[in-house]
């Protein structure tokens, strides 16, 4: 833990640190109109006039100087490369314009066969505070795009400080759990992705959530309808696109906050000289909390009910996170570039009680005692990426490797002597190609191959089973193939399908059994989008994924958390297979906007906690029931009262209905489950704000209960400092309760089980950003946004 301060404090102390390279000189206004297949063409590029880098997904305008009318609207791609068809003898001027940059007007010369100079169109960078807050404030900071929900964190000026977690909390859809993990329209097999990769941690939200900084991100997209491009595991994809700084020179930013319940540290470099481009981090995060609860389980005979044992139980509980990265990126040229980029993450979770035990007679059953966990866990993961444009806009050829190896060891003492012991090792290895062509105009065709391995062990030594040890190796490979395509149709319709192939190959050793698994799976989606009048849009999409069991809950060993609860494997787990189907409809006026949802989920074999009473102990194993269907609505809108005031209010509802089949005797549970969440800013200057926050998430229903209900609110004030520098910011959250208890209750024919878990959520956060180097305009990387180009391009 100490090489990581000193690594931060000589960060700090590098020379030279917001000093900027040496200038290059500025490119001038070039032209070509040249003759291609009949038709007569303007081919160019939009650059930076300082750095004379390319400037990304520039807005273009052919207009008929005459008339003034608008000939033809286009968005250049994400190496600044543009292509517009011209009509001899009609005199017309180019319009440029990008955000943070100055706009421009070109007039454009007559077409000349022996006219060939490249087209380079030089573009000032505007670097004023007041510019950038002035663009924010007319944006939405939630938008619908083709195939997901866009929150905007850089146009939330309260968005800086905390985590990528306290984020997540503002997004439509998005349900951040208790314990960290995430859950999208009630699912929580959801899987999580940074600049469109996936990691080792990527089922793992929680985890990854807590080492990603909310000053560094742009923008979170939640994926409701992933194309075939996309790996077919998880019901939902959530892209986290993390801010990238391509001002030429060196910068730096400092990030810090202490709070009563948590504190956060965290720092960035950033070089960007010619070609190259270097960037590092370090982050830090560190959280404490008071927590109690209680437990009763019950047996049921003939109807009465008698309490067996009950568990009263107080402590502590602490979580710390480190983080260092870094990446180098280098364009070998205009049209190719280099990327890598290495993460390690260290992580610590202690909890220390004390427990107390009796019997419904109130006699002692089991003496009391002191118990204590610790979870070490380190990671070290790595991608790197070739990409290559060729001369038509969007066509690329990306190829990839990704890898990661991750270590856990988890060590609880219920009483001594006991100790329960839990080691995993996770080696994980993704190749991946994608091609990208465009066929027409209004026609682009997608295709691709991706393989994946996983080496994962899992052991535990139990002293509670006269010191079994148990071991689980599970070697998982998956190779895949897709095709997708997309066409913008006349009349503003969109179609977009595609069809994604995996095959799945899983062997399971462990000391007293073996078992291989193999299937294959054919994924299709389908998604129909119409563009109405006024900025409406509709959409109907349906598609198919799947979801396979994590290797933790395929050991069958049988752990033991306290004398009263126990976890068990199962290594029979089949994978779920997810059918889902929804209706949208958004509108937008002017600064208000609705976003309006329907959907079906269907799943076959979902995987679900299963209790039963083994003597006085719970046991939990996770089994497959039969179906689970969810019914739903979400409803998003935002209402601005006047130029500093905006209100946004959530509200998702869902009935969900669970079979677990004749192996389960046939249980069945159904019921309503609903979201309510509402977030307002008040912008009282350009450089201050105030931000208030909340939501309720109604009980959770399981095949023999429910889950607790919760909720949150928070209450934030920031202010900017001069010159985009950074801002100051203090949060207050849930300042009327102390601590909420969180009830769960389970029940079956024969036992009963009710836990209490009081949350204490109260706390006050103070955070500070600042910058160093220049602050120029910060662009999101070009591979996360080329995705979307053709929907940026239908808004123009």
């Amino acid at each position: 833990m100490n090489a990581y301060l000193v690594i931060w404090l000589l960060i700090g102390t590098l020379p030279g640190v917001g000093y900027p390279a040496a200038r290059m000189h500025s490119p001038s206004d070039t032209f070509a109109v040249v003759r291609q297949e009949g038709k007569w063409l303007i081919r160019g590029t939009v650059a930076d006039s300082a750095s004379k880098q390319p400037v990304p997904f520039a807005s273009l305008r052919l207009v008929e100087v005459t008339t003034k009318r608008e000939v033809v609207g286009l968005t250049a791609d994400a190496n600044g490369q543009f292509v517009v068809e011209v009509m001899p003898g009609i005199a017309c001027r180019l319009d440029v314009s990008s955000v943070g940059f100055a706009s421009k007007s070109l007039a454009v010369p007559p077409p000349d066969a022996n006219r060939r100079t490249v087209l380079t169109i030089a573009m000032r960078a505007i670097v004023t505070a007041i510019q950038e807050v002035s663009v924010r404030g007319n944006k939405p900071i939630v938008e619908e795009q083709l195939d997901r929900l866009v929150y905007h964190a850089d146009r939330d000026l309260t968005a800086q400080g905390g985590l990528a977690t306290d984020l997540l909390r503002k997004v439509p859809l998005v349900t951040v759990l208790p314990d960290g993990g995430v859950s999208v329209r009630g699912a929580t097999s959801v899987k999580l992705l940074v600049n469109g990769r996936s990691s080792v941690l990527s089922n793992n939200p929680a985890e990854l959530l807590r080492q990603i900084p909310a000053e560094s991100i742009k923008t979170i997209e939640v994926i409701t309808s992933p194309s075939a491009k996309y790996e077919a595991e998880g019901s939902t994809l959530i892209n986290i696109v993390t801010k990238r700084n391509l001002t030429q020179g060196l910068n730096a930013t400092l990030n810090g906050g202490i709070g009563s319940t948590g504190s956060n540290a965290a720092s960035s470099l950033s070089m960007n000289y010619k070609k190259l481009s270097i960037s590092s981090g370090l982050t830090g995060n560190w959280f404490y909390n008071p927590f109690a609860a209680d437990a009763d389980v019950y047996r049921i005979r003939g109807g009465d009910r008698q309490r067996v044992i009950s568990q009263q139980a107080s402590g502590t509980i602490g979580i710390g996170v480190m983080n260092a990265n870094a990446g180098v990126e280098y364009r070998l040229s205009d049209k190719t570039r280099l990327l890598v980029g290495l993460n390690h993450r260290v992580r610590q979770v202690w909890t220390d009680r004390d427990a107390q035990f009796s019997t419904g007679t109130d006699e002692p059953t089991l003496p009391a005692g002191h118990y204590h966990s610790l979870i070490d866990s380190k990671t070290n993961d790595w991608n790197a990426e070739y990409s290559h444009t060729f001369g038509k806009a969007q066509q690329e050829l990306t190829i990839s490797w990704t890898g990661g190896i991750t270590r856990n060891q988890t060590v609880a003492m219920p009483a001594p002597p006991t100790q329960t012991d839990i080691r995993s090792q996770n080696n994980e290895h993704v190749f991946q190609a994608d091609y990208q062509h465009p066929i027409r105009r209004n026609w682009l065709l997608e295709t691709g191959l991706r393989f994946t391995t996983r080496d994962i062990s899992n052991s535990l030594s139990d002293s509670l089973a006269d010191h079994r040890l148990t071991t689980l190796h599970y070697r998982q490979q998956l190779a895949a193939a897709y095709v997708s395509s997309q066409w913008d149709l006349k009349k503003k319709w969109s179609l977009r399908t595609g069809v994604r192939l995996e095959s799945t190959t899983n062997d399971i050793q462990q000391q007293v059994d073996q078992r291989s698994q193999h299937y294959t799976n054919l994924f299709p989606n389908v998604l129909i989008q119409k563009r109405l009048k006024n900025a409406r849009s509709v959409k109907i999409a349906y598609g198919l994924r799947i979801q396979r069991p994590p290797a933790q809950l395929l050991n069958s060993a049988v752990a033991t958390t306290d004398p009263i609860s126990r976890y068990t494997g199962n290594p029979l787990l089949l994978p779920e297979q997810i059918h889902t189907a929804e209706l949208s409809f958004s509108t937008y006026v002017k600064a208000n906007s609705i976003i309006m949802s329907a959907f079906v989920r269907h799943v076959n074999q979902p995987i679900s906690p299963y209790n039963s009473l083994v003597g006085n102990a719970l046991v939990t194993q996770y089994v497959n029931l039969a179906n689970q269907t969810d019914i739903g609505i979400n409803l998003y809108t935002s209402v601005k009262t006047g130029p500093h005031w905006q209100t946004i209010a959530t509200a998702n509802l869902y009935y969900a209905a669970l079979r677990g089949g004749a192996g389960l005797g046939n249980l069945t549970n159904e019921g309503t489950n609903y979201t309510l969440g509402t977030l307002s800013t008040y912008d009282v200057s350009k450089t201050w704000a105030i931000q208030l926050y909340g939501g309720y998430n109604s009980a959770r229903i399981r095949l023999q209960g429910r889950d607790a209900s919760f909720s949150y609110y928070q209450l934030s004030v920031r202010k900017s400092l001069p010159q985009q520098r950074g801002s100051i910011a203090l949060g207050v959250d849930n300042p009327l309760q102390r601590r909420v208890p969180w009830v769960s209750y389970n029940e079956a024919s024969t036992f009963a089980f009710r836990s209490v878990a009081y949350q204490y959520n109260r706390g006050v956060r103070l955070t500070v950003v600042y910058r160093i180097g220049k602050t120029g305009p910060r662009q999101e990387s070009a591979k996360s946004r080329e995705r979307r180009q053709s929907d940026l391009k239908e808004d123009q």
